[in-house]
């Protein structure tokens, strides 16, 4: 039986490369990406692999895909991520505009669904238990421009599903997590008095959720416009120190520094102006991802794609050392 084809954007990325291993015996995958030299040797030369290297800035219209083939689905996981060195203006071209032609890209290709991959951060900071159907309050340049990306598929009208994704996690990731720990190797961590607890979810979970995905879409089962994806159990800066802690002793110590009230403007004002000294531009203080933490969690998203998280925070942490 011919093997149907699935698009898959960011397809050089940590998360792409993951999922094209996943996938790649089942379908025949045709990837976008930027960075063709990251692709294995094992994958490039497989029979159902195929790649294109495109720039998502350079793309006006469909024509510039450039993709003769037919597509089944279409997986979009490339786009600029929470602290990208970018112009905002780029930020919206890349996560928004991107997902604009893309969608358009569906339609005109008869594509069974497109799957988007947006974030909690859409839903910015909220007091009350945040779920599928919360409203979007997302305020930084990221969340607005995934907020923008999820109208542009809205309004497509194709059969579609958007994943919002909590901070993923896991080896060659660019996590809160990751961060944290190339601190903590260095003997430092940021001390936040009252944090609150954060949405995290595994590399390799979310991996297992779009392939289920993939399999559902493709083969007519029915699919949900909002999935809200991470592990049931929210962590804290001191509860990831803690387990690296288990896993790997600092080697002259360890040291928590405390993040005072009064000391966060005074750093923004200093990375401001450092950014500006840069001709760089400053969307956010690089201390949010520590600071602002979003927490949500829908059970009926992975009833959905009948699944269960299964990297927990001690499991996921192990892979650091």
């Amino acid at each position: 039986m011919k093997k149907m084809n699935v698009l898959i954007t960011g397809g050089s990325g940590v998360l792409g490369r993951r999922l094209i291993e996943s996938v790649l015996e089942k379908y025949k995958i045709i990837a976008i990406g930027k960075e063709y030299g990251r692709i294995s040797e094992t994958i490039r030369h497989h029979k159902n692999f195929k790649f294109y290297e495109r720039d998502l800035t350079a793309i006006q219209s469909t024509k510039d895909f450039q993709i003769a083939e037919p597509i089944d689905l279409i997986i979009h996981l490339a786009g600029a991520v929470s602290g990208s060195k970018l112009s905002e203006k780029d930020f919206f071209t890349i996560n928004a505009e991107s997902t604009k032609h893309l969608a358009a890209f569906a339609k005109e290709k008869h594509s069974k669904a497109m799957l988007l991959a947006s974030s909690v951060s859409v839903y910015g900071a909220q007091e009350e238990p945040i779920y599928t159907t919360s409203p979007m309050l997302g305020s930084t340049v990221y969340a607005r421009s995934k907020i923008a990306a999820e109208e542009y598929l809205r309004d497509a009208r194709i059969p579609y599903s958007i994943f919002r994704i909590a901070s993923v996690y896991g080896l060659s990731s660019k996590s809160f997590i990751q961060k944290l720990f190339s601190l903590y190797k260095k003997g430092f961590y940021p001390k936040i008095k009252n944090q609150s607890p954060k949405s995290i979810i595994h590399i390799e979970d979310l991996n297992l959720a779009i392939s289920a995905w993939i399999d559902r879409a493709l083969t007519g089962a029915s699919i949900q416009p909002v999935y809200v994806l991470s592990h049931p159990e929210s962590v804290t800066i001191q509860q990831v120190i803690e387990e690296f802690k288990t896993h790997r002793k600092p080697r002259w110590g360890l040291l928590g520094l405390p993040v005072l009230p009064f000391f966060v403007p005074i750093f923004d004002l200093f990375y401001k102006i450092l950014r500006k000294l840069q001709r760089l531009p400053y969307h956010e203080s690089p201390l949010g991802p520590l600071l602002h933490s979003i927490e949500a969690y829908s059970e009926e998203s992975w009833r959905d794609l009948h699944l269960i998280p299964k990297w927990d925070l001690r499991k996921g942490t192990a892979q650091y050392k």
